[in-house]
């Protein structure tokens, strides 16, 4: 009869509990890569640290949160948003536009929070639009969305007439959105700005990790046949996906004109959408479905934001700052690939 040594279970579930320094890292990448960052950044410029650039940076990642909330949602159905920017930027236009040019509802608060309302509307049934060719007509998300974002960035132009839609520094709205409104008020120090995406974040943890809804959402990215097999109608939550993105980046959009105090169609072309795709993938989100957290999202984000704010800081010029993030969201692949591997 074989004799088993009593220190042999324990030592065995002692070194199984242990997780190697190797799947540490891979596992928490993002987060030893922001902490990272974030050592760098403060000893390379000793203007990282203050407040002025902390709450400037905040202010700049606000939008940048609320829409990669969205994208996260898209990325782990297995699809893909490339019209975030366009979608969000014809929200501030819609804004700016009616305030600056055809002067609806510029003279009353009502009137102002109706502009609001009707540009995160609008931003929202572009997310309509979008979530039915792609969940219904089962047309490519790739497809749809680059289609949508030509669509919106001529739409754009077309109200602008390549013109930047100035607010009025003297102007009830101005008063309301910028300053002393809400782009500039603080509650204890923190932006209203960043208060409003830090609950919009807080609200999608809850609903990706406690809802149905959420679990549908990584149920259809990691196997949508099995879900419809199941008797579950899996085009409905694909829908509502992309309808929240558009409502996301229709409330982003307005964000945008707050911060700015303007409107342009040039923002279309701006790198929100790749930005965010970025955040989203430094997270650990997989692009080919069902993985990705909205916490491991939001460090991702900052990642981005920090090399961004690093290179301002050290006066990198616009188009270098290109090639780095280009090389940044190479990178983020090319870990989540090394990961995937790692355990599968």
């Amino acid at each position: 009869m074989e004799v088993k040594d009593k220190n042999t279970a324990p030592a065995a579930a002692v070194q199984k509990s242990r997780m190697p320094v190797r799947d540490f890292v891979l596992k928490y990448n993002a987060i030893l890569i922001l902490i990272g960052l974030f050592i760098a950044a403060s000893i390379i410029s000793p203007i990282f640290l203050s407040w002025t650039n902390i709450s400037t940076v905040l202010r700049q990642q606000a939008v940048y949160l609320i829409i990669a909330m969205g994208m996260l949602m898209v990325i782990i159905t297995a699809g893909i948003d490339l019209a975030a920017s366009s979608v969000a930027t014809l929200s501030s236009i819609i804004v700016g536009g009616c305030v600056v040019r055809w002067g609806v509802g510029a003279n009353t608060r009502l009137g102002i929070w109706g502009v609001i309302l009707l540009a995160i509307l609008t931003s929202t049934v572009v997310g309509i639009v979008t979530g039915f060719l792609i969940a219904k007509l089962r047309m490519p998300a790739f497809i749809v969305t680059l289609a949508t974002n030509y669509a919106c960035e001529g739409i754009c132009y077309i109200i602008t007439k390549g013109n930047t839609l100035l607010l009025d520094s003297k102007s009830l709205a101005y008063e309301m959105l910028v300053y002393p409104g809400f782009a500039t008020k603080t509650f204890l120090k923190v932006p209203y700005m960043v208060i409003l995406a830090v609950i919009i974040v807080l609200i999608f943890h809850f609903v990706m990790k406690y809802t149905t809804f959420g679990r549908m959402v990584y149920a259809i990215g990691s196997n949508e046949n099995a879900v419809q097999l199941a008797g579950i109608n899996s085009k409905k939550y694909l829908f509502f996906v992309y309808l929240l993105e558009g409502l996301l980046c229709g409330i982003a959009g307005v964000l945008m004109v707050c911060r700015s105090s303007n409107a342009s169609a040039l923002s279309c072309s701006g790198d929100y959408a790749m930005s965010t795709i970025a955040g989203v993938v430094l997270g650990g989100a997989s692009l080919a479905g069902g993985e990705g957290t909205v916490a491991f999202t939001v460090v991702g984000v900052f990642i981005i934001a920090i090399i961004t704010n690093l290179m301002n800081l050290v006066n990198l010029p616009s188009y270098p700052q290109m090639v780095v993030k280009a090389a940044v969201i190479i990178l983020a692949v090319l870990l989540k690939s090394v990961s995937s591997k790692k355990q599968g």
